[in-house]
């Protein structure tokens, strides 16, 4: 007889991640969200208006705050050692955040274009060499 209430259900990542209420991901998509809805709002009836002409790069933080989250998350899941995950869900964030700061202020990609190049080959050959 196959009794299937003694067999354990798989553990699903995703839905325990999302159901744990001290993981800052959720909520804090839904504020980032809600302020820049207020922002729009408030600058489309003139109540207030905002200095920033590149507004949408906000929406590439969302992501970046995203991957540093994981990345701290991997980091102190492990014992606070930088293992490959987190290096590279931090590098990521970083990346993003870095991208957002120069359309947000419209920072030219001349010269900071290839500093960013550099950044992130600096980030893979410093993966590559702690292997």
């Amino acid at each position: 007889m196959n009794d299937r209430s003694t067999t354990p259900e798989p553990i699903n990542r995703r839905d325990e991640r999302l159901a744990d209420p001290s993981r800052p991901g959720g909520w804090m998509a839904g504020l980032i969200l809600i302020a820049l809805g207020v922002m729009f709002l408030l600058r489309n009836t003139g109540t207030f208006d905002f200095p920033l002409q590149n507004w949408w790069a906000l929406f590439i933080l969302i992501p970046a705050v995203g991957a540093l989250d994981s990345g701290f998350r991997t980091y102190r899941a492990v014992g606070n050692h930088l293992t490959a995950p987190a290096r590279g869900s931090l590098l990521v964030g970083l990346v993003l955040t870095f991208v957002a700061v120069m359309f947000l202020f419209d920072i030219s990609w001349t010269f900071f274009g290839p500093v960013l190049i550099i950044l992130v080959g600096i980030g893979i050959l410093f993966t590559a060499l702690v292997r």
